[in-house]
């Protein structure tokens, strides 16, 4: 086995490991050379509600089960960890000889190091140091010592888990807006009346015939977005959120690349399905894609400083990363406010790797329909059907869906609503300090620069609530360095925030 003390230097590296959970048929050597005044050494597994352990060290790694048990084992390991704590595996070379189809040393499974280091980011870990200990006498794989880092895992990785968390006191969430649909013509409300009056007979059907909404779909988001879209290039799931769950799948293990301050849902599956996620200014993008070589780009379109990258840019974009193989997803949650002829959509038929993601929760304040729409270019129509859950929408949501896309655009009033508030809440924020970026004016929400959180702070004491971008899951993402402020729309909601407002301390 590795001497203990080369576990412990890979522990040095990375944060105080003061509680430790040791495992392995050579677990007592290092428990006993790593203990330490002020340091908890545990064997595995831990006893029923111990708090996470900061690291975990498996030692002599000689497992008789299969590949999948183990990667289960890890995983477990992962839960028993706090996010971002260290798992040290020492696997020690293989003592006779290995079958080089099995990898398996009479009842043992030894893997080389590659397999290894990819078994334990299947296991949601972030590998960051592979080095070989020890030859093997015959051919079989070397020992070897892999250091990893614990990723966040899913729920607490993706974006949702943050709306749960506790501001104090909070008389305007400015994290959202609940005052669109009084601008919408025709009202989604009607809607959904029209849809619920026959709800008897909607709820009762069963569309197996159609099982991802392309076949209905076609016609009436052909007729939308101005361009013939085949049913077979569209498909309907419960929200957007669910559909980045299942083209996480995309990446396939490969790399996966993100400007910063990205939605990180997508990104957070596809770490725990054994990629790595790479994050990059807006500037620097082009050049990651060109050095990262990723299996599938994700863009926001509008990113959260409310910038909207414009429709030649992302054609570019997609054929810069058409020459590493990589899909590009754009995730459109948020773009109806700039109408159907802004949308990717409109272009995804020029494109052969490029998947444009809509949704009802923006603009139209349809987050409870649960109702999203994948749109795709024909070369990658196949392998999105692959990876879309089929009967992910319930008929009511669909029926609903498709009759307010058949309405046309209704956000023709609620864009010259924006336009028209959106510069003196601009103006009022940067009156009282605040560095404020305005971005697209028909997206109904600006940010302010608040790099030490001081912005947010400022406000909260008012009892005014903004939304902070959600970390990526990589090791160190980037610090948050903006608060997103949604426009209030209404005279209610503008009378609030000029009360609030009024009197605000400097966010310096």
């Amino acid at each position: 086995m590795t001497s203990a003390g080369a576990v412990g230097r890979l522990l040095d590296r990375w944060p105080p490991a003061d509680r430790i959970l040791v495992a392995g048929p050579d677990a007592a050597r290092p428990a006993g050379e790593l203990a330490r005044p002020g340091r908890t050494v545990t064997a595995w597994p831990p006893a029923p509600g111990d708090p996470r352990a900061d690291a975990a060290v498996c030692a002599g790694w000689r497992w008789t089960s299969g590949e999948a048990e183990h990667r289960r084992f890890l995983a477990e390991v992962r839960r028993r960890l706090r996010p971002g704590g260290t798992l040290i595996l020492d696997q020690a070379a293989a003592g006779g000889d290995v079958d080089p189809l099995t990898g398996r040393g009479g009842t043992v499974r030894y893997y080389h190091p590659t397999e290894l280091a990819g078994l334990v980011r299947a296991a949601g870990f972030r590998t960051e140091h592979v080095e070989l200990t020890g030859a093997a006498p015959g051919a079989g794989p070397p020992g070897v010592l892999v250091a990893a880092r614990a990723l966040l895992a899913p729920p607490e990785a993706l974006a949702v888990t943050g709306w749960g968390a506790d501001a104090g006191e909070v008389r305007l969430d400015l994290r959202y807006a609940d005052d669109e649909t009084e601008l919408l013509d025709p009202a989604p409300g009607k809607i959904w009346a029209d849809v619920a009056a026959e709800a008897d007979q909607v709820a009762g059907h069963y569309p197996v015939d159609d099982p991802f909404g392309g076949v209905r779909g076609a016609p009436v988001v052909s007729r939308f977005f101005g361009r013939p879209v085949p049913p077979g290039q569209l498909s309907f799931g419960a929200g957007v959120t669910s559909l980045l769950r299942d083209l996480a799948g995309l990446a396939d293990g490969g790399p996966v690349v993100a400007p910063e301050h990205t939605h990180p849902d997508l990104q957070a599956w596809a770490a725990f399905a054994g990629s790595d996620v790479h994050v990059a200014t807006a500037a620097a993008l082009t050049a990651r894609i060109r050095e990262c070589r990723p299996a599938l780009v994700l863009l926001d379109r509008p990113g959260f400083d409310a910038g909207v990258l414009a429709l030649a840019d992302v054609v570019r974009l997609a054929g810069v990363a058409a020459q590493t193989g990589a899909v590009v997803v754009v995730d459109e949650s948020a773009a109806a406010y700039l109408g159907p002829a802004g949308s990717c959509a409109t272009v995804a038929a020029d494109t052969g790797n490029l998947v444009v993601l809509r949704g009802f929760t923006k603009a139209y304040s349809w987050g409870g329909l649960r109702a999203g729409y994948a749109i795709c270019s024909p070369e990658l129509a196949p392998r999105v059907r692959e990876l879309i859950t089929p009967m992910l929408i319930g008929e009511p949501a669909l029926r609903a869906a498709l009759g307010v896309l058949a309405a046309g655009d209704p956000l023709a009033a609620l864009r010259r609503r924006v336009r028209e508030v959106k510069p003196p809440f601009a103006r009022k924020l940067a009156a009282g300090g605040f560095a404020v970026i305005s971005g697209h004016p028909d997206i109904p929400w600006v940010t302010v620069a608040d790099p030490d959180g001081a912005a947010g702070r400022a406000l909260a004491a008012r009892g005014i609530r903004g939304l902070l971008p959600a970390p990526a899951p990589v090791p160190a993402p980037p610090a948050p360095g903006r608060l997103h402020l949604t426009v209030p729309l209404s005279r209610r909601r503008i009378e609030l925030f000029d009360t609030l407002f009024e009197g605000q301390d400097d966010p310096a």
